[in-house]
Parts: C-alpha cells; sequence; structure tokens
C-alpha cells in the first residue's frame, strides 16, 4: 500500500519531513480502569437495568496497552488537594469485595471513574499513571508520540450519600500543570507552546505547520484536557493561546485562538467536520466504539468510519476481544503503532 508507514516493527520509520499530526494510531477510553467486580455490578443493574452495560469493561495494565501499540491514553481526574477524600468508596463497603486504598489518602490527584461507585484503578494517583507512562516511555524512546487525555470529574456524588467531587479554579489546575511537569520535564513534553512559535496564536501556528516532526516528538508525551467550553476557561487562567502551559484543551472552535486539539467522539454523525478539522492542521481524537455495544455486536462501522475520517487518535475498550460476546477489537489494519494519516498523507488509503 504506496504511503502507508512500513510495517516492518511496532515504531516504524517514517518519511523525513512528516509531522506528528501526519499520522494515525489508536488509543484506549478509560485506560486505567479495573473492571467492577460481578457482584458490585450486578447491584448497579438492579438499581439501573440494562444502563449498567456501559460500565462492564475493563482494561489491562498501561504498560502492557502501550506494548499492544496504544499510543492514546485517557485518565479520569478528580481534585483532592488534602487527601483522603476517595480513600473510602461505598460501593465495595456495600458488597464486601476488596479494594486497595493505597496512596489515597495522600494530597493529589486521584484516578477513577466514578467516586464511590466505579473506583478500581490501575494507578490510583495521577503521578502514579504519569509515572508509570515514562518508565515505558524511558524503555521504548522510539515511540511516536503519545497523548494523554484528561477528564476533570465534577458533579454530583455517584451514590447516594456519596462523596461529592471538588469543582475546578485556578488553583486546582495549577496543582495539575505541577503533577504533570513533577514526572515529565520539558524535553519530555510537547507543549502548546512548541506548536504556536513565532505565531499570535496556536491556532495560527497548528494550521502553518507547528505541530515537531515526527521524528522530533518521538519518545514524547502532550497532554489534553477534555473538557467543555466553560471547564476549558477555567483551566486557561486568561492565556488565550495557552501560553506557558503544558496542556491543550479541547479547542472551543476552529477560530479560537487556542485551537489545536478537539475531541469529536462520533465519527458517524461528525466524518465531515472531523475530516475537516484534520486537513486544517488540528489535530482530533474520536472513539471506535462506546458503552460497550460494538463489542457486544461486533460492529465495525464506527471503527471503519473513525479510519476514513483521518482522526489522528482512535479510542476503544477493545485492544483486545471480549471473547464471550464477539471477536471485535481495534487496531490499525498494518498491525503497527502508527500509520501515515489517510487525510493528511491521501495515498495512505490506497
Amino acid at each position: 500500500m504506496p504511503g502507508v508507514l512500513p510495517a516492518q516493527s511496532l515504531e516504524p520509520s517514517a518519511p523525513a519531513g512528516l509531522h506528528m499530526n501526519d499520522i494515525q494510531t489508536v488509543g484506549t477510553h478509560n485506560s486505567y480502569n479495573i473492571a467492577i467486580p460481578a457482584s458490585e455490578l450486578a447491584l448497579i443493574r438492579a438499581r439501573h437495568g440494562a444502563g449498567a452495560d456501559a460500565l462492564d469493561y475493563g482494561h489491562l495494565p498501561l504498560a502492557q496497552q502501550l506494548d499492544l501499540g496504544m499510543r492514546q491514553l485517557e485518565i479520569d481526574l478528580l481534585y483532592d488537594p488534602e487527601g483522603g477524600r476517595y480513600a473510602h468508596p461505598r460501593l465495595p463497603q456495600i458488597s464486601g469485595e476488596p479494594y486497595d486504598a493505597t496512596g489515597m489518602d495522600k494530597p493529589g490527584y486521584k484516578v477513577l471513574h466514578m467516586p464511590d461507585a466505579d473506583v478500581r484503578s490501575h494507578c490510583r494517583t495521577f503521578v502514579q499513571c504519569l509515572t508509570q507512562i515514562r518508565d515505558w516511555s524511558d524503555a521504548h524512546p522510539h515511540h511516536v508520540p503519545i497523548l494523554i487525555m484528561m477528564n476533570a470529574k465534577d458533579g454530583q456524588p455517584s451514590l447516594e450519600g456519596g462523596v461529592k467531587p471538588f469543582d475546578y479554579d485556578a488553583r486546582a489546575f495549577d496543582a495539575l500543570d505541577s503533577e504533570i511537569r513533577s514526572v515529565f520535564g520539558p524535553e519530555r513534553l510537547i507543549e502548546p507552546d512548541d506548536v504556536r512559535g513565532t505565531h499570535k496564536t496556536l491556532r495560527e501556528g497548528a494550521r502553518a505547520g507547528g505541530w515537531p516532526t515526527l521524528e522530533a516528538a518521538r519518545g514524547k508525551v502532550f497532554f489534553a484536557l477534555d473538557e467543555g467550553p466553560a471547564k476549558v476557561a477555567v483551566y486557561m487562567r486568561g492565556h488565550a493561546s495557552l501560553e506557558g502551559l503544558p496542556v491543550f484543551v479541547n479547542s472551543v472552535s476552529e477560530d479560537a485562538a487556542h485551537a489545536a486539539y478537539f475531541t469529536l467522539n462520533d465519527p458517524v454523525g461528525q466524518f465531515a467536520r472531523i475530516t475537516a478539522v484534520v486537513k486544517s492542521g488540528f489535530i482530533v481524537r474520536t472513539r471506535a466504539d462506546a458503552e460497550t455495544r460494538e463489542a457486544r455486536t461486533n460492529d465495525r462501522t464506527r471503527f471503519e468510519k473513525a479510519l476514513e475520517s483521518g482522526a489522528q487518535y482512535i479510542s476503544t475498550d477493545y485492544p483486545t476481544p471480549r471473547r464471550e460476546w464477539s471477536s471485535y477489537s481495534v487496531h490499525l489494519p498494518e498491525t503497527v503503532a502508527a500509520r501515515a494519516n489517510p487525510v493528511r498523507i491521501p495515498k495512505a488509503d490506497k
């Protein structure tokens, strides 16, 4: 297949001058997640019926996912400046299932899906997750850039009488940036300023080819805050183009000064927009599956549209199949960690 990155290794070589937004790769959704024990899932199902199906998944440890070629990881965060807020979740207490709270009593961001309900993680603190990723990266310095997506969880308690997550303010996001920089130094991070370069706005830099070349980006990571406009505005703290900040944000629009990264999770309904955004020079993450539906029916329609759309990062819950349901799993056709983007490098899809 002319134009496709060679398939002789998991991290294939690439033509000189290819930029990091000129590739396409696969990653995972809620990458930290350990499956809810059957007894607890049954309690959720008794209350919410078929809605429990959406929670019936889990992942391998982060390093094993990276070994499989996953190059986008998603981490849900809860602000815990004093420590201990999420150390005693209710559902494990009700079910009697074991729960390891190691590290949960210390100050710092915690990693879990739903406080009190879906609480088990391969890395309970954000720093622990990042350290696992960094250690894997240290051992595989040729890897294509890894996108680390973050959801900053807030809202109401997941269970009646449960813990209410803290809201986010400038101090909370200062702490988030500090935790990122405590693990990844500037030589390992791709930051908004790297893409903006000498341009007035981040948007202008991204559209003008400001994303680093793939060779310059190997062995590095970049972060994106996957949130709506209100929380994005809080994170930006007055920096219209994310100047001096380590994290890209889910762009409010293609015209925003901070536009560079977009979460567009519906590759069927948003197909035309994804393709246009990718052509413009921005980076997009989309999803191949959601809420276990595609795996239960072995439906690859959404994944095929994601590939065709040119979204650079395609997220799945199934880097390996759930055999009792179907053979459904998600990986690139060449079974490599990355390939040339079929929209950015049109020959790649022929």
